[in-house]
């Protein structure tokens, strides 16, 4: 069981690394070289951060450990919820992190965390009916952040007295330059992603063995693997309000809201759905 545990530690360490410097400062350098929002940024550093929770799902789901899965999911949500909190208490944001403009955030945000523990309580995590379900509230869920985004989109500034008069034409080699510059960021995220697959497929053997070998209790397991799988978002967190102190700004606590909110929200409507397609499929 030593032998187990010790390669837990390295997979988690492993994880994090990855998380901080192949996935997060890539995502945010694309963001910022594209002029993204705080919400787009935010949404696109939550799915990214997914990814191990979509590689540990479906290896553990095969192996026929749903139950694990649909606790992964939930301890993933709550600890998510837990660590942007952290974050913002760290930074002295938490009053931003509460804003009445992020009231529909902070609805959704909860209905990721109810809806696994309804699941779980009324014994429905194996049941067929939940993937219909959850893409058509994964396509529901797409609308409303679309939405939200609208109304929240900060008005363009622009530097100096007045805008360049010819800012509409943007030289080839400009565009070229930016064109490389985000595919260079690009495969260092595509990197990250086969990093984490990998990571997450010996992750999911550990727990395989942990849970068959050992007896460890489904429910623990799913736990463990929620706060090692959680590790990429306790990153991107606490880098984001870094990286907006540096640079001066007040939003960071928009992006952090987002990104909880797409990781959550993937995390239940999409992972927990292909976790449960393999389980049928393979496992059964």
């Amino acid at each position: 069981m030593l032998r187990e545990i010790v390669e837990f530690v390295i997979l988690t360490v492993l994880i994090v690394a990855v998380a901080k410097y192949l996935l997060y400062m890539p995502a945010k350098r694309i963001a910022e070289r594209l002029k993204f929002s705080e919400q787009g940024a935010g949404q696109m550093l939550g799915y990214l951060t997914s990814a191990p929770e979509l590689v540990a799902a479906v290896a553990v789901a095969a192996t026929g450990f749903m139950t694990t899965v649909a606790f992964n999911i939930l301890s993933s949500n709550v600890i998510n919820a837990i660590l942007a909190l952290s974050a913002a208490a760290w930074y002295r944001q938490t009053r931003r992190l509460f804003t009445r403009q992020l009231w529909r955030e902070h609805l959704i945000i909860a209905i990721s965390i109810i809806v696994p523990i309804l699941l779980l309580v009324t014994g429905q995590v194996e049941s067929a009916w939940v993937i219909p379900v959850f893409l058509v509230a994964y396509v529901v869920y797409v609308l409303v952040i679309r939405r939200i985004t609208a109304d929240g989109a900060a008005p363009i500034e622009h530097v100096g007295s007045d805008p360049p008069q010819d800012a509409a034409a943007v030289s080839t080699e400009v565009r070229t330059g930016v064109r490389g510059y985000v595919a260079l960021q690009g495969l260092l995220i595509l990197a990250a992603l086969a990093s984490l697959y990998f990571l997450g497929t010996a992750l999911g053997d550990t727990v395989y063995e942990l849970g068959t070998t050992f007896g460890v209790p489904e429910a623990i397991l799913g736990v463990v693997i929620g706060v090692v799988t959680s590790l990429p978002e306790w990153t991107t967190f606490f880098s984001s309000y870094a990286w907006h102190r540096r640079n001066g700004t007040d939003r960071a606590s928009e992006e952090v809201t987002h990104n909880l909110l797409a990781s959550n929200a993937s995390n239940l409507l999409l992972v927990q759905t292909i976790a449960l397609a393999v389980f049928l499929l393979v496992a059964t």
